[in-house]
């Protein structure tokens, strides 16, 4: 007893001074990176990491302090610095809120992280910020957006070709089918985890995967199979000391114990978890009230009923003092039906109370964020019919323009129609006209062809006795005394040229003439105008060929 005794303080004393080192160098090492931050002759990317340091030293043990330095931090960051550091500083200021609790002020950091990664083309780190950006909507209770942040992480890790990246991802979306309690959705996910993380060496993560399908088969009340493979996952972790990751393990499985009655190992595994949570920082202290509030219902349950009290008591201060509604609502059922047990009605009633107060508080707000959803979706309908609405307007008002055009175009193929058949009319009856005239210029040359050769035989067709009194005496219109100069030449078989020179007149003077005389003689030349005259008045003529 005294060796044990004497191996204790020994052991206390050892650690005792393994805090003292650690935290007298830890101060050291913060006092080394004050005097970077402050220094103006330091680079900027110098600067910034220590920034990054210290908020990352401030984490856990000054929060406040943490945040304050990283907005100090992030003034020094201008256009030009580098990137990866100010990604940095957002990651760890985000974490610092996420280790407060408060979620919703940790998504923008990670957001803007991302971003910064995504310029410098750093797409694992990007996937690992949206991963995180899914946990913490999980948290909020914010599935449908947890679920599309893991997604995009899924992307970014699948291009990197990250496979553990993937293989976190599809355990956190079998996470979130749990929490939404679709434990059928989650397991097949759970199930790709394992076997994506079995093709990789890395034992951790492999250990991981299993626990994650134990919890699927846990939640599907597949009993027997979730405790075997929590039982695996105890044991790995142990053998890579994780001990936080064991400890919730051992969680899970002093719950199936509880669920199969077996209080004796529910409870011994429950005291091993429970000491490993009391050794973590306070950011761990939800998870070590509930595995207290566990271990108080083994107690409860085996009758030791004053140790029960005193851990839902110890639990119950812990989960108000975090603000864990649904936790608190839990405790203070089961604690107020355990003093009522023990004969404690008044405090058991100021439980009861307690506990109402609560569950009226959670109530009012799943109903009030009811309604805010109930709201959005509203809004969210009214927009798309809105949008359908403009849509089929559009489509409408296309349409008819379509139909306008389609019109437009018809009328003006018609009018080209309409133009290629009247051209082409217009062409035939242009090709008979010039075939008719190239006709009638082939008989004339003939005729004036047989003129000629009259008169180089000396010989004429006809001896004309007709003179100038009698040409009126057979005309419906009487001809002018220059168009009988005219005509009476032209029976000469003069030539224009001639006539003008006998009558001291130009040739067109001779021509207009000729034109008046064809009009009155219903004639088209002269040659016609010689033979209407002779066949008019055919006792005017002598027909007589004469050979001279």
């Amino acid at each position: 007893m005294r060796i044990l005794t004497l191996f204790k303080l020994t052991t206390l004393c050892i650690l005792s001074l393994f805090t003292i080192s650690n935290s007298i160098f830890s101060q050291t090492e913060n006092d080394s990176l004050f005097a970077v931050v402050r220094d103006d002759g330091q680079t900027i990317k110098h600067r910034l990491s220590a920034y990054a340091s210290l908020v990352f030293h401030y984490e856990s043990s000054d929060p406040e302090k943490a945040i304050q330095l990283g907005k100090e931090g992030l003034k020094l960051a201008g256009p030009d610095s580098p990137n990866e550091d100010v990604a940095r500083l957002y990651v760890n200021i985000a974490f610092v809120y996420f280790s407060a609790q408060e979620y919703k002020k940790a998504i923008p950091e990670f957001e803007k992280a991302a971003a910064l990664y995504r310029k410098e083309e750093e797409v694992r780190k990007e996937g690992i910020q949206y991963r995180n950006i899914g946990v913490l909507y999980r948290k909020l209770g914010n599935y449908p957006e947890s679920i599309r942040y893991q997604m995009k992480s899924l992307e970014r890790f699948d291009e990197a070709g990250d496979l553990e990246g993937q293989v976190n991802v599809y355990m956190n979306i079998g996470n979130i089918y749990v929490f939404q309690k679709h434990p059928e959705l989650a397991f097949p996910y759970y199930e790709k985890a394992y076997k994506l993380a079995l093709t990789q060496s890395d034992s951790v993560l492999i250990t991981d995967a299993v626990n994650s399908v134990a919890n699927g088969y846990d939640h599907l009340g597949k009993k027997d199979s979730a405790l075997y493979y929590y039982l695996v996952a105890i044991n790995d972790y142990g053998k890579h000391k994780k001990w936080i990751k064991k400890a919730k393990s051992e969680h899970n499985l002093a719950l199936i114990y509880m669920y199969n009655k077996d209080y004796k190992n529910a409870e011994k595994i429950l005291v091993s978890s429970l000491a490993v949570f009391r050794q973590v920082p306070s950011v761990m202290d939800i998870e070590k009230a509930t595995v207290q509030m566990s271990l108080a219902r083994v107690y409860e349950a085996t009758g030791r009923r004053e140790q029960a009290i005193r851990n839902y008591k110890e639990a119950l201060a812990v989960f108000r003092n975090r603000g864990a509604k649904t936790e608190e609502k839990q405790t203070l059922a089961l604690l107020s039906a355990l003093l009522a047990k023990e004969g404690l009605y008044k405090e058991a009633y100021a439980r009861q109370s307690d506990y109402i107060i609560v569950k009226d508080s959670i109530q009012n707000s799943e109903i009030t964020s009811e309604i805010l959803g109930l709201t959005k979706k509203y809004e969210s309908e009214k927009k798309q019919k809105e949008i359908l609405e403009l849509k089929n307007m559009n489509e409408g008002s296309a349409r008819v323009k379509w139909f306008i055009i389609s019109i437009s175009i018809g009328i003006f193929s018609l009018l080209i129609i309409v133009f290629i058949l009247y051209y082409q009319r217009k062409s035939k009856q242009t090709e008979r006209f010039k075939t008719r005239m190239q006709h009638r210029a082939t008989e004339l040359d003939i005729l004036r062809f047989n003129i000629a050769h009259c008169h180089s035989h000396k010989m004429l067709p006809f001896n004309y006795t007709l003179n100038r009194e009698e040409v009126n005496t057979f005309l419906k219109t009487s001809l002018s005394e220059r168009e009988l100069d005219v005509f009476m030449l032209l029976l000469e078989e003069k030539t224009n040229k001639i006539i003008a020179n006998e009558l001291f007149v130009s040739v067109n003077t001779v021509k207009f003439h000729l034109q008046n005389i064809y009009v009155k003689l219903d004639v088209d030349n002269r040659t016609d105008a010689i033979l209407s005259v002779s066949i008019n008045n055919k006792n005017k003529f002598t027909k007589e060929q004469v050979v001279v």
